[in-house]
């Protein structure tokens, strides 16, 4: 369904502090109305029964049911852009209007 790059996997880890840990990482999709996607991540505790789970390493990520399909395919990354700036990237194939970033 969904790929977590090594490098994006560490930096979540990286952020996780003594107030979210234990917490799933709750990635979401959205299509806009040029039928791009948006997405989102963060750190939440409000799992349901109708949430994807999937396991990488030691992190739970979870996934409402109207994100799954535009999820499928895609990879989330964590590389440098504009220099030595550091961004979280997702690559979709799902994405028509996706253009991959000049990675450094």
């Amino acid at each position: 369904m969904l790929t977590i790059t090594d490098a994006a996997l560490e930096q979540i880890k990286k952020s996780m502090t003594d107030d979210n840990a234990g917490l799933s990482l709750r990635v979401a999709a959205a299509k806009d109305k040029d039928e791009s996607i948006q997405y989102g991540m963060g750190f939440d505790d409000n799992k349901t029964d109708e949430d994807a789970v999937i396991e990488f390493d030691d992190l739970e990520v979870i996934i409402a049911p109207g994100s799954r399909d535009l999820l499928i395919g895609a990879t989330i990354d964590y590389v440098a852009l504009d220099g030595d700036n550091m961004h979280f990237i997702f690559i979709n194939p799902n994405d028509p209007n996706h253009k991959a970033p000049e990675v450094n």
